[in-house]
């Protein structure tokens, strides 16, 4: 059975409705659908190599057509009534192909987070870098979100968003919010971040960092008397600092761990696992940078931050494995036999 527009409407609601997280489309397969850990075929939409050329033009802005030919990817957003989603579409094996993510209908409070709300506790700060990390959909975007949404209730400040694409959209409260998409309104992240300087943000969001140049503009920003909230992919606080450090050539990396040490705040490293009921559990590594871990950044030795998580109770840290054994106390996981799942 051949994919109409119609009928991709008509799937996309039904899995916002039934709490699908991810839709699947690509050329004379059956479109997939995932709930929690379940990846699922809907055996009777197979979409042809006509039907994807005209969802493409359904879902994605006429302005993206030259950067997927140019970079045979692109990232955008849509919304259908009111439902949002973000879209990715790639090429598998010479064919366009989707992976649609079901963007939630409003930005959850942070208390509906679990251990995720632990960012919570970086709301106070209004100078430095702050890191939300963890692997590909491990919630940074949504835990991102929920923080700048609270903020957004609470405060009075300009928060200035950099994001590919713009995900979750914030309603006018008591800050003022400027959303900018990669593509659209800024070119590369860089010279976003220059330019924002003359923006006078007092929170700004860089929704990933994957090179050096955003890396270093991202530190001047956090220095220079912003708060920088900015998402990696890293497996862990230690890895995501020394991940970010390693972007530089050697000779520069000791500056790098002396701009890293004087601007860090914190360090959220977040990871998704199976819980009872199929309902996934977020389990938070949290490093606050007291002055121990800011001599252990310009040291190098990463490897002694689990001491301090471990011994920094008190000042709200926590290891990866004291999340997940909080998470065990509560009965909350779907533990599979031999499986440590604290492990990376």
């Amino acid at each position: 059975m051949c994919v109409s527009k119609g009928d991709l409407t008509r799937i996309l609601h039904c899995a916002s409705e039934a709490g699908i997280s991810d839709v699947y489309i690509s050329t004379g397969c059956p479109v997939y659908w995932r709930r929690g850990e379940v990846l699922s075929p809907l055996k009777e939409y197979i979409p042809s190599a006509k039907d994807i050329y005209e969802i493409f033009k359904f879902l994605v802005r006429d302005d993206h057509w030259d950067t997927m030919a140019a970079e045979k990817a692109v990232n955008s957003t849509c919304q259908l009534g009111e439902w949002r989603y973000r879209i990715h579409v790639y090429r598998k094996s010479g064919q366009l192909a989707f992976a649609i993510r079901v963007l939630p209908r409003e930005i959850p409070e942070l208390a509906a987070l679990g251990q995720a709300a632990m960012i919570g506790r970086f709301s106070r700060y209004r100078q430095g870098l702050l890191l939300v990390t963890g692997a590909t959909g491990a919630g940074k975007s949504t835990t991102v979100a929920s923080f700048l949404a609270e903020l957004n209730r609470q405060e009075r400040l300009h928060i200035l968003t950099l994001e590919d694409p713009v995900e979750f959209v914030y309603p006018q409260s008591s800050c003022l919010v400027s959303q900018l998409e990669r593509g659209e309104d800024f070119a590369d992240y860089g010279q976003a971040l220059e330019n924002a300087m003359r923006e006078a943000p007092d929170v700004i969001m860089v929704s990933e960092m994957r090179d050096r140049e955003t890396v270093q503009a991202v530190l001047n920003a956090a220095l220079s008397g912003h708060y920088v909230v900015a998402t990696m992919h890293a497996g862990s606080a230690a890895e995501t600092l020394e991940r970010l450090v390693s972007m530089y050539p050697a000779g520069q990396q000791p500056m790098a761990q002396s701009l890293l040490s004087a601007s860090l705040v914190g360090v959220c490293s977040q990871r998704l696992l199976p819980g009872r009921g199929g309902i996934k559990q977020c389990a938070v590594e949290c490093l606050h940078a007291n002055h121990a871990v800011r001599n252990i950044i310009r040291s190098g030795k990463y490897e002694q931050l689990y001491n301090v998580m471990q011994s920094g109770r008190g000042e709200g840290m926590q290891t990866m494995e004291m999340a997940v054994e909080a998470l065990e106390r509560k009965n909350l996981l779907q533990l599979e036999r031999g499986k440590d799942l604290s492990a990376g």
